[in-house]
């Protein structure tokens, strides 16, 4: 097993990359890992099975078996899977995709929210997530299938809107199970405020809030 340590320009946090096979381009703003690779720095750490790492701006490039485990500004942790992805560890930006891209998320003011997509990416530390293709996100309350969705940590609120195929809920109401269908779904999600709003061709209730378990 290899290692190395770098800094990123303009970046005080240092990088630490290893592997089972390691090469540094002749630049030495480029490192290449193969087998077990990992990058770690500050809360960010991202496994993955060959990742190209850019000392430059600390942006790393990983492809098989792709893993990324970071955590929140306010220490709320955060973890990844999927085939490929491209993120930047200093920002905790970029994106994740494959055949089934896989992410839970452990909120303080919410329950634990677990999605899958083909596509997710990743802004604003972690901030905001956008979702694309076959999109099905998991809480307590429920479960929504959608084409697309969009998910903003401020407002706790997920918000799915019809491309192909309507948003589509399948949640706990009034103690029993309910399917609802409409052209777009907003779904609020902290423990203070739990409701669907749903606009635009809707079956169902419009408005559930306070009913969701």
């Amino acid at each position: 097993m290899f290692s190395a340590a770098v800094y990123a320009e303009n970046l005080n946090d240092k990088t630490v990359i290893t592997g089972e096979v390691m090469e540094v381009l002749r630049s030495g703003d480029t490192i290449i890992s193969k087998g077990n690779s990992k990058a770690v720095v500050g809360r960010s750490v991202i496994k993955s099975d060959k990742m190209i790492y850019n000392k430059k701006d600390s942006f790393v490039c990983a492809s098989g078996n792709v893993r990324l485990y970071s955590k929140t500004d306010g220490g709320e942790p955060f973890e990844a899977r999927g085939d490929f992805a491209d993120y930047s560890l200093h920002l905790q930006r970029g994106k994740l995709w494959g055949k089934k891209t896989k992410l839970k998320y452990f909120l303080k003011d919410s329950d634990k929210m677990e999605l899958s997509a083909k596509e997710v990416r990743i802004d604003k530390k972690l901030e905001i997530l956008s979702a694309h293709r076959d999109v099905e996100i998991a809480t307590s309350s429920g479960t929504i299938y959608s084409d697309n969705a969009v998910f903003d940590k401020k407002t706790f609120s997920l918000t799915a809107v019809k491309e192909n195929k309507r948003p589509v809920a399948d949640v706990v109401y009034d103690g029993k199970k309910a399917l609802y269908a409409a052209d777009e779904m907003i779904f609020y999600n902290s423990k203070d405020n739990k409701k669907i709003v749903m606009n635009g061709s809707v079956k169902g209730k419009i408005n559930m809030e306070d009913k969701i378990q």
